[in-house]
């Protein structure tokens, strides 16, 4: 099976929490385990709700379960899960926040997981501002609108969304303010730093002084002998049928590159969603948050059957497995058809335009004196294919 680009939810993320029993090793009060006992159980089921929801695409209400899932339990699977959730619901700050500190936190995510997650931050960052707090202090507690994110020194930019906003630093009675102006895809800077700033009492200046010469114009050429060139590209564009044949076909194959790769993409992305279900499922009945799932397609059964314990339905559960493997397999095989397809239109695109400005610079009506053309000697023209590690195209040879 494919290496699934990413990997969504782990379900097993409360097996690993310290039993809580009273034997002589734990000296812990009876209706204090019993009370965290609670907690993990609900803490479990609102997990799982959230992968109920998630597989449904219903992405707000797996939002809230994770929420409080982690507020029950502060999991690293839960968190990873709450930001692909937050993704895909609309809520790209939160979602940046949650992977960013997933990728801060998480000391036991597999390669796999936090591939995952850096894949997932970077989505966020096209819609996201990124904010560097700069604080001379250390212990300055850092708001952002008013609401507290952090004591610096912070341990990474600030995720906000566009717009302006109000950022603060407070330590012991002292505040600094500023105003940040902020737009999606961009990093900005907030200086709030508490010590004055120091300014010299003498500025140093260049000179600016101008020679007088430079202030003249230059004078013009007493006459210039008119050339005869080629018309300008555009003017001759207009009367060639054949140049706007070409243009067409660069227009029709740059849209078809386009919106192929979109298709494309929107397969992969499809693709992805079917591999982290799968990968859920093999996280439920492996009871393991990072099961080994390297045969799991290709036989179904075999791999059900070597787990401890192995569920109760194999014959079922190995039928659900096929059909998604299927369905994973087919989708990005779409995909590739669509990103060939697309890479056909950009190189259709591509010759068309070649062509158009080729044949800009051997048609003899652009020409801005065609009487004269018969007189010329005739321009020879060579188009030499290139084909190197760095480049493959076409090169132009000739005298114009």
């Amino acid at each position: 099976m494919r290496n699934f680009g990413v990997r969504a939810l782990m379900c097993c993320f409360l097996s690993c929490t310290v039993l809580l029993g009273a034997t002589s090793s734990f000296a812990v009060p009876a209706t204090r385990a019993a009370e965290d006992e609670t907690t993990v159980a609900i803490a479990r089921e609102r997990f799982k709700e959230g992968v109920t929801f998630f597989d449904q695409k219903q992405y707000d209400k797996a939002r809230v379960a994770f929420l409080q899932a982690y507020a029950l339990k502060k999991h690293p699977a839960v968190l990873l899960n709450l930001a692909q959730s937050e993704l895909r619901c609309g809520h790209e700050v939160d979602a940046a926040k949650h992977f960013s500190a997933y990728l801060r936190e998480s000391t036991t995510a597999s390669d796999s997981e936090r591939q995952a997650a850096e894949t997932g931050l970077t989505a966020t960052k096209s819609a996201v501002a990124l904010l560097d707090v700069n604080v001379d202090e250390g212990g300055a507690e850092i708001y952002v609108d008013g609401s507290l994110e952090g004591v610096s020194p912070l341990p990474g930019p600030l995720y906000v969304a566009p717009g302006a906003h109000s950022v603060e630093a407070r330590k012991g009675g002292k505040t600094r303010v500023q105003q940040v102006n902020t737009s999606a895809g961009r990093q900005f800077m907030a200086d709030l730093s508490f010590a004055p700033k120091v300014v010299p009492s003498v500025a140093a200046t260049a000179s600016t002084t101008v020679p007088a010469d430079a202030e003249r114009p230059a004078p013009e050429p007493e006459h210039v002998e008119p050339s005869v060139g080629r018309k300008p590209f555009f003017k001759w564009l207009g009367s060639s049928p054949l140049a706007i044949v070409g243009v067409g076909l660069t227009g029709v194959g740059l849209g078809s590159g386009i919106g192929l790769a979109v298709a494309s993409k929107k397969s992969y992305d499809d693709a992805d969603s079917v591999a982290a279900q799968i990968n859920t499922a093999a996280a439920i009945d492996s009871m393991d948050s990072t099961p080994d799932t390297s045969n799991l397609c290709t036989s179904p059964s075999t791999w059900l059957a070597k787990q401890t314990p192995p569920p109760q339905d194999i014959a079922g559960r190995a039928s659900q497995y096929t059909a998604a493997c299927s369905k994973y397999e087919d989708t990005v095989n779409t995909g590739d058809t669509l990103k060939v397809w697309s890479t056909v239109g950009f190189v259709t695109a591509g010759a068309a335009a070649v062509g158009t400005v080729i044949y800009y610079f051997i048609d003899p009506n652009a020409r801005e004196d065609s009487s004269r053309s018969a007189a010329r000697e005739p321009r020879r023209i060579a188009i030499v294919p290139t084909v190197g590690p760095a480049q493959t195209g076409l090169t132009l040879l000739g005298s114009f």
